[in-house]
């Protein structure tokens, strides 16, 4: 199956290519995601492919209501800190967002994508229990976004 050319199907590093310290550590993920954020907005694009959003909405309740409020499904839920799906769309570059949300502090500590991240560092200890998905269930996750409304202030 042809997949959309993005970090999900690129065997993108890890936060592990700068070193054994935590603070090579974090500039290798801003440093990896400014690399993407260029290449997002360079207007390359691919095709589609077709992803489940049910399937998506059950790994967002499943894994993302730990923390974040998505929707309707946790109203009141989620870490006080932490910014809603709602709230994140209404920022301009939302989709970038989530489609490297697991580059992005903390979720490299917490989230490993098969196939396209490395392990966690130990150095990046897990404080809660980490997730692994398929690059499938990211794209039914980011389909499942894709259809959330932002949130009205």
């Amino acid at each position: 199956m042809d997949r959309p050319h993005n970090a999900l199907n690129n065997n993108v590093p890890s936060a592990g290519v700068c070193g054994k310290t935590p603070f090579g550590e974090v500039m290798a993920v801003y440093m990896l995601a400014g690399a993407m954020m260029l290449w997002l907005i360079s207007g390359i694009s691919a095709p589609a492919i077709a992803a489940d959003v049910d399937a998506g909405k059950q790994i967002a309740r499943q894994h993302c209501t730990r923390c974040h409020v998505v929707g309707d499904m946790n109203k009141y839920g989620g870490i006080g800190s932490t910014p809603s799906f709602g709230a994140i769309k209404t920022m301009a570059d939302w989709k970038e967002r989530f489609e490297i949300f697991f580059i992005l502090p903390p979720h490299p500590a917490v989230v490993n994508v098969e196939g396209v991240t490395e392990e966690r560092p130990e150095s990046l200890p897990a404080f809660v229990k980490p997730i692994t998905l398929s690059v499938d269930e990211v794209e039914n996750l980011l389909a499942f976004i894709d259809q959330l409304p932002a949130a009205k202030f």
